[in-house]
This record gives structure tokens, sequence and C-alpha cells, in this order.
């Protein structure tokens, strides 16, 4: 298993690691139009998507403002590599829950993975929430798996199909 960068030793606790958030964000812009995403109509879903959304990168410190009401999504600065007997599950601070933030992501992470984790950000409570690049956002906590051998061989073969943040259809 191996987590980078892990810059500040206090981000390892008894129970987890701590994830900072990374200098990526795609923010949904308020739509000005009558609009909607409508997940049955596949071939506008991806136009749509692109039309509401922007992409920011911020460098290392600086603020990424949340608004009230607002979504972005953000990944983790850690890039996690887990063996094939370790899955991993994340959770956002219980902190920022309680000024508004919620923090979701696809809680379970599979063994193998390799990458950064995304993080979903909403912020549901009614000031601004100001967040840094490099903050601690998020936990993740690791168990043992035990896994059959054709298991093992199905999680390696969907990991090879998976490239450049899209599914190789086919494969």
């Amino acid at each position: 298993m191996a987590i980078t960068p892990l810059i500040d030793p206090g981000q390892i606790g008894d129970a987890g690691v701590d994830l900072r958030l990374g200098p990526d964000f795609v923010v949904t812009r308020r739509a000005t139009a009558v609009a909607a995403f409508d997940p049955a109509r596949v071939d506008e879903i991806g136009q749509r998507i692109r039309d509401y959304q922007d992409y920011l990168r911020r460098p290392p410190g600086s603020a990424f403002y949340l608004h009230p009401g607002q979504f972005a999504i953000a990944r983790s600065l850690e890039y996690l590599t887990l063996p094939e007997d370790v899955s991993a599950q994340v959770a956002g601070r219980s902190s920022w829950g309680r000024l508004g933030l919620v923090i979701q992501t696809a809680p379970l992470i599979q063994p193998g993975f390799r990458g950064t984790i995304t993080l979903e950000l909403a912020n549901v409570g009614t000031v601004p929430i100001v967040l840094y690049v490099g903050l601690r956002v998020a936990q993740v906590m690791f168990f043992d798996v035990t896994r059959s051998e054709e298991g093992a061989k199905r999680g390696a073969q969907r990991r090879r199909r998976w490239r450049g943040g899209r599914w190789r259809h086919g494969s």
C-alpha cells in the first residue's frame, strides 16, 4: 500500500489517514435558463454537464470559496495505491459537517485501486465556506479483504478496461 505525498505525520491516525484537498475543482454553475440534467436523455447529458460546469485549478495553499447551495467536485491531493488484499472507505471529516459542508465520495475503494479520490463537495449551510488547497477534508480507513482467485482476476480485468476517465468498450 502506498499513499503519496504524506507531508505531515499527523495525517496518520489510529483508524485511518487524513486526505487533503487537491488543486483541481469542477464547479457546477447555477442555471440561468430552464435546464435540467436528465440521465434518461443519454445523447444530451454529456453536453448539458459541460454547459454548466467549469474546471478550476488553484495553487497550493490558495482559497476556494464554496457558496451556499453550491456543488463542486474535487480530488484528494494524495494518490493511493492499494494491494489486492486491502479495500478502503472514505468519509468526510465531521468538523466540516458541523459547518454545513457535506463531503461525499464513492465510499468503497476496491482492492487494487490506484489514483486520487474524488470528493463531492456541497455547501448545505447558509454562509460561504472557505477551503484551502492542502487542507485536510476527508479520511480513509483500510480493511483486509479475503478474495477468491476468480474475484481477484475479475478486478484486474476491470482495471485494465478503465482508461482516462472512461471505460473502454468491447474489452
